[in-house]
């Protein structure tokens, strides 16, 4: 019988929750309790106090515990980035929080050609040899913000019926979808 409530306490912590609401002293405030929960849903759970919307782009979704009592909304999202070891910026809209260090594009086009787009997006994401099969046409519209690379060649290649064989980090060669 001991031996089974030493397991069950040793497995208790494994189990993640999420606890967010308005410090009951100061309005403005929120007490946040994370244990063992993802990131992302970690700031999803604070995104109703903040004043914009989140817009997260994360890779690698660390598992996190934070803890904090009577801290801005702001603040909390700072702290939470922080913790997951995630980048956070902020424009006039939105945060955004990415996976840090990864290579992002950032492309604004209208019906440019399939070659133009993928050229630009190699130059973004350092990728050094790029074959382009022939049969390789079309055009597409696409607005990117800083997209994580590996996102944004997905949402193209799907867009424009395409696909692609990485040979090594430094070879990529894309050509038509045989879907």
């Amino acid at each position: 019988m001991k031996r089974l409530i030493a397991l069950l306490l040793i497995a208790v912590p494994a189990f993640g929750s999420i606890s967010v609401r308005r410090s009951p002293y100061n309005s403005k405030t929120i007490d946040v309790y994370v244990v063992n929960e993802r990131t992302t849903d970690a700031i999803g759970a604070i995104e109703m106090y903040l004043a914009k919307p989140v817009q997260m782009l994360v890779g690698d979704d660390r598992v996190i515990t934070y803890r904090a009592k009577e801290v801005s909304p702001e603040r909390a999202l700072i702290s939470i980035a922080k913790v997951g070891k995630v980048e956070l910026t902020a424009d006039d809209d939105q945060y955004w929080v990415r996976s840090s260090g990864e290579l992002t594009v950032s492309i604004d086009v209208k019906d440019a050609e399939a070659r133009e787009i993928l050229k630009s997006m190699q130059h973004q994401c350092g990728i050094k040899n790029l074959l382009i099969d022939p049969d390789v046409q079309g055009a597409g519209t696409f607005y990117f913000v800083q997209v994580p690379c590996k996102q944004a060649f997905n949402v193209v290649f799907r867009s424009l019926g395409l696909a692609a064989q990485t040979y090594s980090n430094n070879l990529v060669s894309v050509g038509k979808s045989p879907y």
